[in-house]
């Protein structure tokens, strides 16, 4: 299978925020202490692949005595040309299916054989949580019997999904969003309006990855067409079929996370009247409005509602789209009526 990393073929060093969890492993890899499991756990888009690919590139790297990846031994030149024949990266076939016990099948065979460059075998798992049951119990016998100079590298946004057997045979490596600053000063070389930097640190939680792939993505056009077409909702110029005919085939975790968070701060401006605690500070005049109209209970109980069906297809439920939206929207039109 081609060796590919989701943040690119190559990373020489960790993320500037990572150096916390950086510079431990790496002692500890040189010392020859290192575990032969890592489970990088923590909320999204806080560079956990990045620093995976980091610390595979590193422990494959013939250089031994540096920090970071050397980049140009013939290890670090295969793992750039994605032919490392001692680094294998297990994922979905496609987004939102699960890693199936054939895959893991494969892992367990990769990991008894010899490096055949004379060093470790690495095996990426990524999501982790997305192995389903049989996946996941056929892993465990790799885990508790690992081959010699063997290193499993998890990453999982919901570690408390995995088996609790899994999670007690890895050494926790935990990431948490980055300071502020760090994060403003990371995307600030990738985008050069500030304005849009903050409002995506704003939109994504301050997240920098979910951030720079919502810059890349144009999701902030995106969402603007979605705010722009609910007042015409409200008004009764669109019906909800029609919405849901027109978003339907959209991102519909991302949709649904915004408009989640729309009633998360309708309920904060209802209780607080105070525009600094919101996350979508540029859509004031819609959230105002609803929380105006809308109890806070209502706002939270249809909140909750949207939160769980984006979990579900989160989880691979295989939902009708186009039913999904038209119940959203219509209750978004109920709510405000």
């Amino acid at each position: 299978m081609v060796n590919r990393f989701v943040a690119g073929p190559l990373q020489a060093g960790p993320l500037t925020w990572q150096k916390a969890q950086w510079q431990p492993l790496i002692q500890r890899m040189q010392a020859g202490l290192l575990s032969h499991a890592l489970l990088l756990k923590g909320v999204p888009g806080v560079g956990k692949d990045y620093f995976a690919s980091a610390l595979a590139t590193r422990v494959l790297c013939h250089q031994n005595s540096g920090e970071f990846a050397c980049g140009h031994c013939k290890s670090c030149e295969l793992v750039k040309a994605e032919t490392h024949p001692d680094l294998l990266l297990i994922q979905p076939e496609a987004s939102g299916k699960p890693i199936k016990i054939d895959q893991i099948r494969q892992v367990n065979d990769f990991a008894r054989k010899t490096a055949q460059q004379g060093g470790r075998r690495v095996i990426v798992i990524n999501p982790a949580e997305a192995m389903n049951i049989n996946a996941a119990n056929a892993l465990l016998k790799s885990l508790e019997e690992p081959g010699g100079n063997t290193l499993f590298i998890l990453v999982s946004a919901r570690s408390g999904d995995m088996l609790p057997t899994i999670r007690s045979r890895c050494q926790m490596v935990s990431f948490t969003v980055p300071d502020l600053a760090q994060a403003k000063a990371w995307l600030s070389d990738h985008i050069a309006d500030l304005l849009v930097v903050d409002q995506l640190l704003s939109l994504s939680s301050g997240s920098p990855m979910t951030a720079r792939t919502m810059f890349d993505n144009d999701t902030l056009a995106v969402r603007g067409r979605l705010f722009n077409a609910m007042p015409e909702l409200f008004r009764g110029n669109l019906t909800p079929v029609e919405m849901a005919k027109e978003w339907h085939t959209s991102d519909l975790i991302e949709l649904l996370a915004w408009m989640g968070s729309w009633l998360d701060d309708a309920v904060k401006l209802k209780l607080t009247a105070d525009e600094s605690c919101i996350m979508n500070r540029d859509l004031i005049r819609m959230l105002d409005y609803i929380a105006k109209k809308v109890d806070a209970s209502d706002l939270l109980v249809l909140r909750d509602k949207i939160m769980l069906q984006r979990q579900q297809l989160l989880e691979g439920a295989n939902l009708n789209r186009q039913m999904l939206m038209e119940g959203v929207f219509s209750d978004y039109l109920e709510l405000v009526m």
